[in-house]
């Protein structure tokens, strides 16, 4: 059986050390987890999955970051795997660019900062229960 892998994306190490406890807890080892503290490094996290075998099964990306913005960022990644699934998380994304994205099925799902956890974890789960 194939490795599949989550990869969140934050320039917060606040943020994904949150990310990291509530996913790491409740999918424990059906998942390769992986973290990004920029657009770039992610782009390279990524580089290194594809040449290990590994699918990309999701990404969380924050939508505020330095350098490559979220939605710039998503809008890479799909031109490189186009069968990834995006969540951006936001607390400064206006609701006409979420509309935009997900209409044109660049992202998935827009997640408003603070998230919660069980809304989290059911979107995950969304994504997870047709793999395994």
């Amino acid at each position: 059986m194939k490795k599949l892998a989550i990869l969140c994306v934050d320039d917060e190490r606040i943020i994904l050390d949150s990310l990291r406890i509530q996913i790491e807890k409740n999918f424990n080892n059906k998942y390769l987890f992986e973290y990004a503290e920029s657009a770039d490094e992610a782009l390279e996290v990524i580089d290194d999955l594809i040449i290990e075998g590994i699918d990309l099964l999701l990404v969380i990306s924050d939508y505020q970051m330095p350098g490559m913005k979220g939605d710039e960022f998503a809008e890479t990644l799909k031109t490189k795997l186009p069968d990834v699934n995006i969540f951006l998380l936001t607390g400064q994304m206006s609701e006409e660019k979420s509309i935009e994205l997900i209409s044109k099925h660049i992202v998935l799902k827009v997640l408003q900062k603070p998230w919660k956890e069980k809304d989290l974890l059911e979107l995950i789960n969304s994504i997870t229960i047709n793999v395994l």
